[in-house]
């Protein structure tokens, strides 16, 4: 969610006083609710997963909630993004812990709000609205590895869903992972929007589980060759993309019936953790996560 303060320039024009001022009024709330700082080079672990936040320069401030699970960024784009993260397809459950910290914060703060036109007002007038974004990781390696795919990105842009990798906003597939999210928040409930979403998702996921049923059939090569990649899990070094191959092959060899246990919370814990164990040359520190792999991957 994004929300913007009323009577407050947006963070690009904000004077460096407005940012501070804004930066200790909304910390002083968020202590309230067990949020910690997160300093530079530094997230905050959950019990089931890592959230990867940094801050980046003097123009930003991130908190956030290890208990929850939530996250919330100040003075990037807009005053507020407040960002809720779970494993598993819980949309109703995220959305109501989203609206509850939201009330939190619209207790002490008044949002700018449209209630004739606009609705929530941010910096980019493609977010406003709902100003909402739901965004759910699927890993699709069937459809990938078989083609398929190429018919089925098509028919998500018609309908108003965004595709995007997990390798930052302008990447796109890697390695069947991608980020599915609606496009916009326009003339949509809360409800309504994860409504179409989960729909969305349902669609993908039998046309995925389709495809996974042909892979070791008709698709035998393509498949054997694309699980080679788990042996990079060996390696003391690796490239990011290459991380996120190895970890999809092991999640797919899982579901294939191969003796390699990995299920979607070991997976988002080994990525999270190799991207923030980079090294100036881009690669990937794998010291960092072999504690994490270790008797969990690769039986034989």
């Amino acid at each position: 969610m994004a929300r913007n303060l009323f009577g407050l320039p947006f963070p690009n024009r904000m004077s460096a006083a407005q940012y501070l001022a804004l930066r200790r009024s909304i910390h002083r709330v968020l202590m309230g609710y067990q949020f910690i700082e997160c300093r530079e080079g530094n997230g905050v672990q959950s019990a089931d997963f890592l959230i990867a936040v940094d801050c980046h320069g003097d123009a930003m401030a991130i908190f956030g909630n290890p208990e929850t699970g939530q996250v919330i960024v100040i003075g990037d784009e807009d005053h507020l993004r407040i960002s809720t993260i779970n494993v598993g397809l819980n949309l109703e459950t995220i959305l109501a812990q989203s609206h509850v910290l939201e009330h939190h914060l619209s207790e002490n703060f008044r949002f700018s709000y449209d209630a004739d036109r606009f609705g929530y007002l941010t910096a980019s007038m493609a977010n406003a609205g709902l100003a909402m974004r739901v965004s759910v990781w699927m890993h699709l390696p069937g459809l990938t590895l078989t083609g398929r795919w190429a018919d089925v990105e098509p028919l998500l842009h018609s309908l108003d869903i965004s595709v995007r990798g997990i390798l930052g906003e302008e990447s796109d597939m890697t390695a069947g992972m991608v980020q599915l999210s609606n496009r916009t928040s326009y003339g949509r409930t809360p409800e309504e929007l994860l409504a179409k979403l989960t729909r969305v998702i349902e669609l993908v996921d039998s046309e995925e589980r389709a495809s996974q049923s042909d892979l070791l059939r008709l698709y035998r090569t393509q498949t054997l060759e694309f699980l080679r990649w788990m042996s990079l899990l060996e390696q003391p070094f690796m490239p990011k993309d290459s991380l996120v191959h190895a970890v999809s092959a092991a999640l797919l060899a899982s579901r294939l019936g191969y003796n390699v246990r990995m299920d979607t919370t070991l997976a988002l814990r080994i990525l999270i953790a190799g991207f923030k164990s980079l090294q100036p040359d881009g690669m990937v520190q794998m010291q960092v996560v072999r504690n994490i792999l270790k008797d969990t991957v690769m039986e034989s």
